[in-house]
Protein backbone atom coordinates (compact mmCIF):
# COMPACT_ATOMS: atom_id res chain seq x y z
CA UNK A 1 0.00 0.00 0.00
CA UNK A 2 2.65 2.48 -1.12
CA UNK A 3 1.59 6.04 -1.92
CA UNK A 4 1.37 6.54 -5.68
CA UNK A 5 3.21 9.40 -7.32
CA UNK A 6 0.73 12.14 -8.08
CA UNK A 7 1.24 14.07 -11.27
CA UNK A 8 -0.32 17.22 -9.88
CA UNK A 9 -1.42 18.65 -6.58
CA UNK A 10 -4.38 21.04 -6.67
CA UNK A 11 -6.09 23.24 -4.16
CA UNK A 12 -9.57 22.05 -3.21
CA UNK A 13 -11.33 25.39 -3.11
CA UNK A 14 -14.73 23.77 -2.57
CA UNK A 15 -13.45 21.95 0.48
CA UNK A 16 -11.91 25.18 1.77
CA UNK A 17 -15.33 26.80 1.51
CA UNK A 18 -17.01 23.80 3.11
CA UNK A 19 -14.56 23.76 6.00
CA UNK A 20 -15.13 27.48 6.54
CA UNK A 21 -18.90 27.01 6.49
CA UNK A 22 -18.71 24.15 9.00
CA UNK A 23 -16.54 26.29 11.27
CA UNK A 24 -19.07 29.13 11.14
CA UNK A 25 -21.81 26.62 12.00
CA UNK A 26 -19.75 25.72 15.07
CA UNK A 27 -19.93 29.33 16.25
CA UNK A 28 -23.68 29.33 15.57
CA UNK A 29 -24.08 26.06 17.49
CA UNK A 30 -22.22 27.30 20.56
CA UNK A 31 -23.95 30.66 20.22
CA UNK A 32 -27.38 29.07 20.67
CA UNK A 33 -26.40 26.89 23.64
CA UNK A 34 -27.70 29.48 26.11
CA UNK A 35 -31.04 29.44 24.25
CA UNK A 36 -31.45 25.69 24.84
CA UNK A 37 -32.83 24.36 28.16
CA UNK A 38 -29.70 22.83 29.70
CA UNK A 39 -28.52 22.36 33.30
CA UNK A 40 -26.20 25.04 34.65
CA UNK A 41 -23.45 22.43 34.97
CA UNK A 42 -23.63 21.79 31.21
CA UNK A 43 -23.71 25.42 30.08
CA UNK A 44 -23.19 28.44 32.38
CA UNK A 45 -25.46 30.86 30.51
CA UNK A 46 -29.23 30.42 30.84
CA UNK A 47 -31.03 32.88 28.57
CA UNK A 48 -34.55 34.17 29.24
CA UNK A 49 -35.38 33.61 25.54
CA UNK A 50 -34.93 29.83 25.64
CA UNK A 51 -37.09 27.96 23.14
CA UNK A 52 -37.45 24.39 21.77
CA UNK A 53 -36.81 25.87 18.31
CA UNK A 54 -33.14 26.32 19.17
CA UNK A 55 -32.95 22.79 20.49
CA UNK A 56 -34.15 21.55 17.11
CA UNK A 57 -31.58 23.70 15.29
CA UNK A 58 -28.86 22.50 17.64
CA UNK A 59 -29.66 18.86 16.87
CA UNK A 60 -29.82 19.60 13.15
CA UNK A 61 -26.31 21.12 13.17
CA UNK A 62 -24.74 18.75 15.67
CA UNK A 63 -26.06 15.80 13.71
CA UNK A 64 -23.56 16.28 10.86
CA UNK A 65 -21.05 19.08 11.49
CA UNK A 66 -18.21 17.27 13.24
CA UNK A 67 -18.72 14.18 11.09
CA UNK A 68 -18.14 16.40 8.07
CA UNK A 69 -14.97 17.77 9.62
CA UNK A 70 -13.65 14.26 10.15
CA UNK A 71 -14.44 13.25 6.57
CA UNK A 72 -12.49 16.27 5.30
CA UNK A 73 -9.69 15.59 7.79
CA UNK A 74 -9.35 12.01 6.56
CA UNK A 75 -9.33 13.24 2.95
CA UNK A 76 -6.56 15.77 3.55
CA UNK A 77 -4.59 13.34 5.74
CA UNK A 78 -4.31 10.88 2.86
CA UNK A 79 -3.49 13.73 0.49
CA UNK A 80 -0.59 14.77 2.70
CA UNK A 81 0.59 11.18 3.08
CA UNK A 82 0.66 10.71 -0.66
CA UNK A 83 2.47 14.00 -1.17
CA UNK A 84 5.02 13.90 1.65
CA UNK A 85 5.18 10.32 2.95
CA UNK A 86 4.25 8.86 6.31
CA UNK A 87 7.09 10.25 8.46
CA UNK A 88 6.61 13.78 7.19
CA UNK A 89 2.86 13.44 7.68
CA UNK A 90 3.35 12.55 11.34
CA UNK A 91 5.85 15.35 11.80
CA UNK A 92 3.45 17.85 10.21
CA UNK A 93 0.47 16.67 12.27
CA UNK A 94 2.43 16.98 15.48
CA UNK A 95 3.22 20.60 14.60
CA UNK A 96 -0.31 21.45 13.51
CA UNK A 97 -2.35 19.39 15.99
CA UNK A 98 -0.36 18.23 19.02
CA UNK A 99 1.42 21.53 19.65
CA UNK A 100 -1.72 23.74 19.35
CA UNK A 101 -3.63 21.23 21.48
CA UNK A 102 -1.06 21.43 24.26
CA UNK A 103 -0.60 25.22 24.09
CA UNK A 104 -4.24 26.24 23.88
CA UNK A 105 -5.51 23.64 26.35
CA UNK A 106 -3.13 25.13 28.91
CA UNK A 107 -4.39 28.64 28.08
CA UNK A 108 -8.10 28.19 27.40
CA UNK A 109 -9.17 25.49 29.86
CA UNK A 110 -8.56 27.65 32.98
CA UNK A 111 -10.21 30.61 31.21
CA UNK A 112 -13.33 28.62 30.29
CA UNK A 113 -13.61 27.14 33.80
CA UNK A 114 -13.34 30.66 35.22
CA UNK A 115 -16.05 31.92 32.87
CA UNK A 116 -18.26 29.00 33.90
CA UNK A 117 -17.77 29.85 37.57
CA UNK A 118 -18.45 33.51 36.80
CA UNK A 119 -21.67 32.58 35.03
CA UNK A 120 -22.78 30.39 37.93
CA UNK A 121 -22.09 33.22 40.39
CA UNK A 122 -24.16 35.65 38.34
CA UNK A 123 -26.96 33.09 38.07
CA UNK A 124 -26.95 32.64 41.84
CA UNK A 125 -27.70 36.37 42.18
CA UNK A 126 -31.30 35.77 41.26
CA UNK A 127 -33.41 38.36 39.50
CA UNK A 128 -36.90 38.03 40.98
CA UNK A 129 -38.51 39.74 38.03
CA UNK A 130 -37.17 37.15 35.61
CA UNK A 131 -39.57 34.31 36.46
CA UNK A 132 -41.62 32.82 39.27
CA UNK A 133 -38.87 30.25 39.84
CA UNK A 134 -36.28 32.99 40.32
CA UNK A 135 -38.63 34.80 42.65
CA UNK A 136 -39.15 31.61 44.68
CA UNK A 137 -35.41 31.01 44.74
CA UNK A 138 -34.81 34.54 46.02
CA UNK A 139 -37.65 34.32 48.55
CA UNK A 140 -39.28 37.44 47.07
CA UNK A 141 -42.93 37.15 48.12
CA UNK A 142 -43.96 40.33 46.32
CA UNK A 143 -42.46 39.12 43.04
CA UNK A 144 -44.13 35.71 43.47
CA UNK A 145 -47.48 37.43 43.91
CA UNK A 146 -46.88 39.56 40.81
CA UNK A 147 -45.85 36.59 38.63
CA UNK A 148 -48.95 34.66 39.65
CA UNK A 149 -51.09 37.75 38.97
CA UNK A 150 -49.52 37.89 35.49
CA UNK A 151 -50.50 34.28 34.83
CA UNK A 152 -47.52 32.24 36.06
CA UNK A 153 -48.29 28.65 37.10
CA UNK A 154 -47.21 28.03 40.74
CA UNK A 155 -46.92 24.28 40.17
CA UNK A 156 -45.11 24.17 36.80
CA UNK A 157 -41.48 22.89 36.87
CA UNK A 158 -38.67 24.81 35.17
CA UNK A 159 -36.03 23.39 32.79
CA UNK A 160 -34.19 21.87 35.73
CA UNK A 161 -37.36 20.02 36.82
CA UNK A 162 -37.83 22.21 39.93
CA UNK A 163 -41.20 23.70 40.82
CA UNK A 164 -41.45 27.15 42.45
CA UNK A 165 -42.20 25.43 45.75
CA UNK A 166 -39.17 23.20 45.21
CA UNK A 167 -36.94 26.28 44.79
CA UNK A 168 -38.48 27.89 47.83
CA UNK A 169 -37.85 24.69 49.80
CA UNK A 170 -34.23 24.66 48.65
CA UNK A 171 -33.23 28.28 49.02
CA UNK A 172 -36.11 30.71 49.16
CA UNK A 173 -37.36 30.66 52.72
CA UNK A 174 -40.59 29.94 54.51
CA UNK A 175 -42.51 33.12 53.50
CA UNK A 176 -42.03 32.23 49.82
CA UNK A 177 -43.34 28.70 50.44
CA UNK A 178 -46.35 30.09 52.32
CA UNK A 179 -47.19 32.42 49.43
CA UNK A 180 -46.95 29.62 46.87
CA UNK A 181 -49.09 27.24 48.94
CA UNK A 182 -51.68 30.01 49.38
CA UNK A 183 -51.89 30.27 45.58
CA UNK A 184 -52.34 26.58 44.87
CA UNK A 185 -48.99 24.84 45.29
CA UNK A 186 -49.63 21.38 46.80
CA UNK A 187 -47.37 20.68 49.76
CA UNK A 188 -47.58 16.93 49.05
CA UNK A 189 -47.18 17.16 45.27
CA UNK A 190 -44.38 15.16 43.67
CA UNK A 191 -42.11 16.07 40.78
CA UNK A 192 -41.49 13.53 37.96
CA UNK A 193 -38.82 11.86 40.12
CA UNK A 194 -41.32 11.44 42.95
CA UNK A 195 -39.65 14.01 45.21
CA UNK A 196 -41.70 16.40 47.35
CA UNK A 197 -40.75 19.83 48.64
CA UNK A 198 -39.81 18.13 51.90
CA UNK A 199 -37.31 15.94 50.07
CA UNK A 200 -35.74 19.06 48.58
CA UNK A 201 -35.60 20.94 51.87
CA UNK A 202 -34.03 17.94 53.62
CA UNK A 203 -31.50 17.49 50.82
CA UNK A 204 -30.33 21.11 51.09
CA UNK A 205 -30.34 21.06 54.89
CA UNK A 206 -32.95 23.84 55.07
CA UNK A 207 -33.93 23.35 58.72
CA UNK A 208 -36.58 26.08 58.99
CA UNK A 209 -38.25 24.91 55.80
CA UNK A 210 -38.32 21.27 56.95
CA UNK A 211 -39.96 22.27 60.22
CA UNK A 212 -42.52 24.44 58.41
CA UNK A 213 -43.43 21.78 55.83
CA UNK A 214 -43.83 19.03 58.41
CA UNK A 215 -45.97 21.27 60.60
CA UNK A 216 -48.07 22.20 57.54
CA UNK A 217 -48.80 18.55 56.79
CA UNK A 218 -46.03 17.25 54.53
CA UNK A 219 -45.67 13.47 54.37
CA UNK A 220 -42.46 12.62 56.25
CA UNK A 221 -42.34 9.16 54.65
CA UNK A 222 -43.18 10.02 51.05
CA UNK A 223 -41.05 7.95 48.68
CA UNK A 224 -39.49 8.92 45.37
CA UNK A 225 -39.49 6.55 42.42
CA UNK A 226 -36.20 5.20 43.75
CA UNK A 227 -37.69 4.56 47.20
CA UNK A 228 -35.99 7.50 48.96
CA UNK A 229 -37.78 9.26 51.82
CA UNK A 230 -36.92 12.77 53.11
CA UNK A 231 -34.75 11.02 55.71
CA UNK A 232 -32.77 9.39 52.91
CA UNK A 233 -32.47 12.78 51.17
CA UNK A 234 -30.91 14.24 54.32
CA UNK A 235 -28.28 11.50 54.21
CA UNK A 236 -27.33 11.76 50.53
CA UNK A 237 -23.62 11.19 49.99
CA UNK A 238 -21.31 14.16 49.38
CA UNK A 239 -20.56 13.28 45.73
CA UNK A 240 -24.20 13.08 44.70
CA UNK A 241 -25.05 16.19 46.71
CA UNK A 242 -22.44 18.34 45.01
CA UNK A 243 -23.17 16.94 41.54
CA UNK A 244 -26.93 17.38 41.82
CA UNK A 245 -26.49 20.90 43.16
CA UNK A 246 -24.26 21.78 40.21
CA UNK A 247 -26.71 20.30 37.73
CA UNK A 248 -29.54 22.56 38.91
CA UNK A 249 -27.32 25.59 39.51
CA UNK A 250 -27.85 25.74 43.27
CA UNK A 251 -25.09 27.07 45.53
CA UNK A 252 -24.36 25.14 48.71
CA UNK A 253 -22.59 26.20 51.88
CA UNK A 254 -20.57 23.03 52.19
CA UNK A 255 -19.15 24.03 55.57
CA UNK A 256 -22.63 24.32 57.09
CA UNK A 257 -24.38 21.54 55.17
CA UNK A 258 -23.33 18.68 57.48
CA UNK A 259 -24.53 20.40 60.67
CA UNK A 260 -27.79 21.51 59.08
CA UNK A 261 -28.50 18.01 57.81
CA UNK A 262 -27.84 16.59 61.28
CA UNK A 263 -30.50 18.91 62.68
CA UNK A 264 -32.89 17.97 59.86
CA UNK A 265 -32.20 14.29 60.55
CA UNK A 266 -33.02 14.65 64.24
CA UNK A 267 -36.22 16.61 63.59
CA UNK A 268 -37.51 14.14 61.01
CA UNK A 269 -36.72 11.20 63.28
CA UNK A 270 -38.65 12.84 66.13
CA UNK A 271 -41.61 13.12 63.74
CA UNK A 272 -41.68 9.40 62.94
CA UNK A 273 -39.77 9.62 59.66
CA UNK A 274 -38.28 6.36 58.38
CA UNK A 275 -35.72 5.34 55.80
CA UNK A 276 -37.07 4.24 52.45
CA UNK A 277 -36.82 1.00 50.54
CA UNK A 278 -33.76 1.98 48.48
CA UNK A 279 -31.02 -0.66 48.38
CA UNK A 280 -27.69 1.18 48.67
CA UNK A 281 -25.83 -2.02 47.81
CA UNK A 282 -27.55 -2.27 44.45
CA UNK A 283 -25.31 -1.64 41.42
CA UNK A 284 -25.65 1.96 40.19
CA UNK A 285 -27.59 3.04 43.30
CA UNK A 286 -25.19 6.00 43.52
CA UNK A 287 -26.02 7.03 39.94
CA UNK A 288 -29.81 6.71 40.00
CA UNK A 289 -30.40 10.15 41.61
CA UNK A 290 -29.14 11.70 38.36
CA UNK A 291 -31.27 9.52 36.04
CA UNK A 292 -34.01 7.98 38.21
CA UNK A 293 -35.81 6.36 35.29
CA UNK A 294 -32.71 4.35 34.47
CA UNK A 295 -33.37 2.07 37.42
CA UNK A 296 -36.37 0.42 35.79
CA UNK A 297 -34.38 -0.45 32.67
CA UNK A 298 -31.24 -1.64 34.47
CA UNK A 299 -33.23 -3.82 36.89
CA UNK A 300 -34.47 -5.85 33.91
CA UNK A 301 -30.90 -7.06 33.38
CA UNK A 302 -29.32 -9.96 35.27
CA UNK A 303 -26.96 -9.02 38.11
CA UNK A 304 -23.91 -9.52 35.88
CA UNK A 305 -25.43 -7.18 33.31
CA UNK A 306 -26.13 -4.53 35.97
CA UNK A 307 -22.53 -4.72 37.12
CA UNK A 308 -21.31 -4.33 33.54
CA UNK A 309 -23.50 -1.24 33.10
CA UNK A 310 -22.09 0.22 36.32
CA UNK A 311 -18.52 -0.29 35.09
CA UNK A 312 -19.42 1.30 31.76
CA UNK A 313 -21.03 4.30 33.51
CA UNK A 314 -17.97 4.83 35.72
CA UNK A 315 -15.68 4.66 32.68
CA UNK A 316 -17.96 7.02 30.76
CA UNK A 317 -17.86 9.56 33.58
CA UNK A 318 -14.06 9.51 33.38
CA UNK A 319 -14.23 10.31 29.66
CA UNK A 320 -16.52 13.36 29.84
CA UNK A 321 -14.57 15.56 32.27
CA UNK A 322 -13.82 18.59 30.06
CA UNK A 323 -10.06 18.94 30.30
CA UNK A 324 -9.77 19.78 26.60
CA UNK A 325 -13.07 21.67 26.42
CA UNK A 326 -13.97 22.16 22.73
CA UNK A 327 -10.41 21.26 21.72
CA UNK A 328 -11.22 17.60 22.21
CA UNK A 329 -11.71 17.51 18.44
CA UNK A 330 -7.96 18.06 18.00
CA UNK A 331 -7.20 15.28 20.47
CA UNK A 332 -9.41 12.78 18.67
CA UNK A 333 -8.04 13.90 15.30
CA UNK A 334 -4.51 13.28 16.57
CA UNK A 335 -5.50 9.80 17.76
CA UNK A 336 -7.03 9.03 14.37
CA UNK A 337 -3.95 10.23 12.51
CA UNK A 338 -1.79 7.99 14.68
CA UNK A 339 -4.24 5.16 14.04
CA UNK A 340 -4.01 5.86 10.32
CA UNK A 341 -0.21 5.65 10.45
CA UNK A 342 -0.44 2.32 12.26
CA UNK A 343 -2.94 1.07 9.70
CA UNK A 344 -0.67 2.04 6.79
CA UNK A 345 2.27 0.27 8.43
CA UNK A 346 0.23 -2.94 8.85
CA UNK A 347 -1.24 -2.61 5.33
CA UNK A 348 2.26 -2.43 3.85
CA UNK A 349 3.32 -5.52 5.77
CA UNK A 350 0.20 -7.46 4.80
CA UNK A 351 -0.06 -6.19 1.24
CA UNK A 352 -3.60 -4.93 1.67
CA UNK A 353 -5.28 -3.22 -1.27
CA UNK A 354 -7.42 -0.07 -1.19
CA UNK A 355 -11.18 -0.38 -1.08
CA UNK A 356 -12.62 -1.14 -4.51
CA UNK A 357 -14.34 1.71 -6.32
CA UNK A 358 -17.67 -0.11 -6.11
CA UNK A 359 -17.65 0.03 -2.27
CA UNK A 360 -17.37 3.78 -2.11
CA UNK A 361 -19.64 4.62 -5.06
CA UNK A 362 -22.56 6.90 -4.26
CA UNK A 363 -25.23 6.08 -3.11
CA UNK A 364 -24.55 2.35 -2.68
CA UNK A 365 -21.86 3.14 -0.11
CA UNK A 366 -24.68 3.96 2.33
CA UNK A 367 -25.47 0.24 2.52
CA UNK A 368 -22.39 -0.34 4.65
CA UNK A 369 -21.59 3.18 5.88
CA UNK A 370 -24.89 3.65 7.74
CA UNK A 371 -24.73 0.42 9.81
CA UNK A 372 -21.01 0.94 10.41
CA UNK A 373 -21.66 4.39 11.90
CA UNK A 374 -24.86 3.28 13.65
CA UNK A 375 -23.04 0.58 15.65
CA UNK A 376 -20.96 2.94 17.84
CA UNK A 377 -23.83 5.46 17.79
CA UNK A 378 -25.94 2.81 19.58
CA UNK A 379 -23.73 3.20 22.66
CA UNK A 380 -24.08 7.01 22.75
CA UNK A 381 -27.39 8.09 24.26
CA UNK A 382 -26.93 11.66 25.49
CA UNK A 383 -27.42 13.37 22.12
CA UNK A 384 -29.04 12.97 18.74
CA UNK A 385 -25.83 12.37 16.94
CA UNK A 386 -22.49 11.72 18.62
CA UNK A 387 -21.76 12.36 22.26
CA UNK A 388 -19.24 15.03 23.13
CA UNK A 389 -16.22 14.40 25.28
CA UNK A 390 -13.24 16.24 26.68
CA UNK A 391 -11.14 13.92 28.79
CA UNK A 392 -7.70 12.52 27.88
CA UNK A 393 -9.41 9.15 28.33
CA UNK A 394 -11.25 8.57 25.03
CA UNK A 395 -14.73 7.05 25.03
CA UNK A 396 -14.33 4.08 22.64
CA UNK A 397 -17.74 4.40 20.90
CA UNK A 398 -17.06 8.07 20.11
CA UNK A 399 -13.56 7.35 18.80
CA UNK A 400 -14.81 4.43 16.69
CA UNK A 401 -17.69 6.54 15.38
CA UNK A 402 -15.45 9.31 14.12
CA UNK A 403 -12.95 6.76 12.80
CA UNK A 404 -15.65 5.63 10.34
CA UNK A 405 -15.99 9.14 8.91
CA UNK A 406 -12.25 9.82 8.97
CA UNK A 407 -11.50 6.51 7.27
CA UNK A 408 -14.09 7.04 4.56
CA UNK A 409 -12.75 10.51 3.83
CA UNK A 410 -9.29 9.03 3.46
CA UNK A 411 -10.54 6.25 1.19
CA UNK A 412 -12.12 8.84 -1.13
CA UNK A 413 -8.94 10.74 -1.93
CA UNK A 414 -7.90 10.24 -5.54
CA UNK A 415 -11.26 8.68 -6.41
CA UNK A 416 -14.25 10.10 -8.29
CA UNK A 417 -16.76 9.54 -5.49
CA UNK A 418 -17.34 13.19 -4.68
CA UNK A 419 -17.49 14.16 -8.32
CA UNK A 420 -20.05 11.43 -9.01
CA UNK A 421 -22.10 12.39 -5.98
CA UNK A 422 -21.87 16.04 -6.76
CA UNK A 423 -23.84 18.80 -8.29
CA UNK A 424 -26.69 16.91 -9.92
CA UNK A 425 -27.88 14.93 -6.92
CA UNK A 426 -27.19 17.21 -3.94
CA UNK A 427 -30.65 18.88 -3.85
CA UNK A 428 -32.40 15.51 -3.58
CA UNK A 429 -29.92 14.31 -0.99
CA UNK A 430 -30.44 17.35 1.24
CA UNK A 431 -34.20 17.14 0.76
CA UNK A 432 -34.28 13.50 1.92
CA UNK A 433 -32.21 14.47 4.96
CA UNK A 434 -35.07 16.62 6.33
CA UNK A 435 -37.63 13.84 7.00
CA UNK A 436 -34.81 11.59 8.20
CA UNK A 437 -33.91 14.26 10.77
CA UNK A 438 -37.53 14.63 11.90
CA UNK A 439 -38.00 10.87 12.25
CA UNK A 440 -34.66 10.59 14.04
CA UNK A 441 -35.59 13.29 16.55
CA UNK A 442 -38.89 11.51 17.20
CA UNK A 443 -37.00 8.28 17.90
CA UNK A 444 -34.61 10.26 20.11
CA UNK A 445 -37.51 11.67 22.12
CA UNK A 446 -39.15 8.24 22.47
CA UNK A 447 -35.86 6.76 23.67
CA UNK A 448 -35.42 9.60 26.15
CA UNK A 449 -38.96 9.18 27.46
CA UNK A 450 -38.04 5.71 28.66
CA UNK A 451 -35.68 7.26 31.18
CA UNK A 452 -38.60 9.15 32.74
CA UNK A 453 -39.30 7.76 36.21
CA UNK A 454 -43.03 7.62 35.57
CA UNK A 455 -42.52 5.26 32.63
CA UNK A 456 -42.49 1.48 32.95
CA UNK A 457 -40.70 0.84 29.70
CA UNK A 458 -39.37 -2.56 28.79
CA UNK A 459 -35.73 -3.08 27.99
CA UNK A 460 -36.63 -4.45 24.56
CA UNK A 461 -38.59 -1.29 23.72
CA UNK A 462 -35.64 0.86 24.75
CA UNK A 463 -33.26 -1.20 22.62
CA UNK A 464 -35.64 -0.90 19.67
CA UNK A 465 -35.98 2.87 19.87
CA UNK A 466 -32.25 3.28 20.49
CA UNK A 467 -31.45 1.17 17.44
CA UNK A 468 -33.85 3.16 15.27
CA UNK A 469 -32.44 6.44 16.57
CA UNK A 470 -28.88 5.27 15.85
CA UNK A 471 -29.69 4.23 12.27
CA UNK A 472 -31.55 7.46 11.49
CA UNK A 473 -28.83 9.57 13.09
CA UNK A 474 -26.13 7.88 11.00
CA UNK A 475 -28.21 8.16 7.83
CA UNK A 476 -28.86 11.85 8.46
CA UNK A 477 -25.15 12.53 8.95
CA UNK A 478 -24.16 10.82 5.70
CA UNK A 479 -26.95 12.46 3.69
CA UNK A 480 -25.92 15.90 4.91
CA UNK A 481 -22.24 15.22 4.24
CA UNK A 482 -22.79 14.09 0.64
CA UNK A 483 -25.40 16.75 0.01
CA UNK A 484 -23.21 19.58 1.24
CA UNK A 485 -20.14 18.29 -0.57
CA UNK A 486 -22.16 18.18 -3.77
CA UNK A 487 -23.55 21.67 -3.24
CA UNK A 488 -20.16 23.20 -2.50
CA UNK A 489 -18.54 21.44 -5.45
CA UNK A 490 -21.28 22.92 -7.62
CA UNK A 491 -21.04 26.53 -6.43
CA UNK A 492 -17.65 26.93 -4.74
CA UNK A 493 -15.18 25.05 -6.94
CA UNK A 494 -13.48 28.22 -8.14
CA UNK A 495 -10.94 30.21 -6.17
CA UNK A 496 -12.32 33.00 -3.99
CA UNK A 497 -9.83 35.16 -2.03
CA UNK A 498 -12.36 35.87 0.74
CA UNK A 499 -13.21 32.19 1.19
CA UNK A 500 -9.50 31.34 1.14
CA UNK A 501 -8.87 33.91 3.83
CA UNK A 502 -11.74 32.62 5.98
CA UNK A 503 -10.46 29.08 5.49
CA UNK A 504 -7.01 30.13 6.71
CA UNK A 505 -8.61 31.89 9.68
CA UNK A 506 -10.96 29.02 10.53
CA UNK A 507 -8.44 27.18 12.71
CA UNK A 508 -7.93 30.29 14.84
CA UNK A 509 -11.65 31.02 14.99
CA UNK A 510 -12.37 27.45 16.09
CA UNK A 511 -9.80 27.62 18.89
CA UNK A 512 -10.59 31.11 20.22
CA UNK A 513 -14.35 31.54 19.80
CA UNK A 514 -15.74 29.63 22.77
CA UNK A 515 -14.71 31.90 25.69
CA UNK A 516 -15.83 34.97 23.72
CA UNK A 517 -19.18 33.36 22.93
CA UNK A 518 -19.78 32.25 26.51
CA UNK A 519 -19.01 35.69 27.95
CA UNK A 520 -21.38 37.38 25.52
CA UNK A 521 -24.12 34.89 26.38
CA UNK A 522 -23.70 35.51 30.12
CA UNK A 523 -23.79 39.29 29.72
CA UNK A 524 -27.00 39.39 27.65
CA UNK A 525 -28.82 36.43 29.21
CA UNK A 526 -31.39 38.64 30.95
CA UNK A 527 -31.89 41.11 28.11
CA UNK A 528 -35.47 41.23 26.81
CA UNK A 529 -34.51 40.68 23.18
CA UNK A 530 -35.73 37.97 20.79
CA UNK A 531 -33.56 34.87 20.77
CA UNK A 532 -32.66 35.18 17.11
CA UNK A 533 -31.42 38.73 17.67
CA UNK A 534 -29.18 37.53 20.48
CA UNK A 535 -27.87 34.64 18.40
CA UNK A 536 -27.03 36.82 15.41
CA UNK A 537 -25.45 39.41 17.68
CA UNK A 538 -23.28 36.85 19.49
CA UNK A 539 -22.04 35.34 16.23
CA UNK A 540 -21.40 38.75 14.62
CA UNK A 541 -19.55 40.20 17.61
CA UNK A 542 -17.45 37.03 17.97
CA UNK A 543 -16.33 37.29 14.34
CA UNK A 544 -15.79 41.06 14.54
CA UNK A 545 -13.50 40.56 17.51
CA UNK A 546 -11.57 37.51 16.37
CA UNK A 547 -11.03 38.22 12.66
CA UNK A 548 -9.13 41.52 13.24
CA UNK A 549 -7.19 39.80 16.01
CA UNK A 550 -6.26 37.08 13.54
CA UNK A 551 -5.02 39.63 11.02
CA UNK A 552 -3.07 41.77 13.47
CA UNK A 553 -1.82 39.36 16.12
CA UNK A 554 -2.02 35.81 14.76
CA UNK A 555 -1.63 35.40 10.99
CA UNK A 556 1.96 36.52 10.59
CA UNK A 557 3.17 35.59 14.07
CA UNK A 558 4.43 32.39 15.64
CA UNK A 559 0.82 31.55 16.53
CA UNK A 560 -0.22 31.65 12.88
CA UNK A 561 2.87 29.66 11.91
CA UNK A 562 1.92 27.02 14.48
CA UNK A 563 -1.65 26.80 13.17
CA UNK A 564 -1.30 27.21 9.40
CA UNK A 565 2.38 27.50 8.59
CA UNK A 566 4.28 30.72 8.12
CA UNK A 567 2.60 33.34 5.93
CA UNK A 568 4.35 35.97 3.82
CA UNK A 569 2.61 39.33 3.89
CA UNK A 570 3.59 39.98 0.27
CA UNK A 571 1.52 37.04 -0.94
CA UNK A 572 -1.76 38.24 0.49
CA UNK A 573 -3.66 41.45 -0.02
Amino acid sequence: MEPPVLPTHRRYHDFDALRSGAMLLGIVLHGMMSLVPLPMAVWPAQDVAQSPVYLFLLHAIHGFRLQLFFVLSGFFTVMMWRKYGLKNLLRHRCKRILLPLAVFTAILTPIIFTIGYYGAELASQTDSSRSIWEAAKAGDVQAIEQHIKDGADPVKPDTAGMTPLGWAAAMGGVPAAEALIKHGADIRAKDPDGATALHTAAFFGNVDMVQFLVTAGADVNAETVLGDTPLDAAGTDEFSTLMLSELIGARLDESQLFDDREEVFEFLTENNAEFGSVDLEEPLAWFYPFVPGMKNLVNQLPVAGQTSVEIAVIFWLLTIFPIFQHLWFLYYLLLLVLGFAAFIWVARKRGWKPLPESMIAWPTCLIWLVPLAAFPQFFMITDFGPDTTGSPIPWPPVLLYYAVFFGFGGACFGRNIFENAGSQRWPVTLLIAVPVLLLGLHAYEMRGSMFEPTQSATLSAFVGWNLLCSILSALYAWLMIFGLIGMFRKFCSGENPRVRYLSDASYWLYIAHLPVTMLLQIWIADAAWPGWVKLLGICAVTLLLLLPLYEWAVRYTWVGAMLNGRKNRKKYP
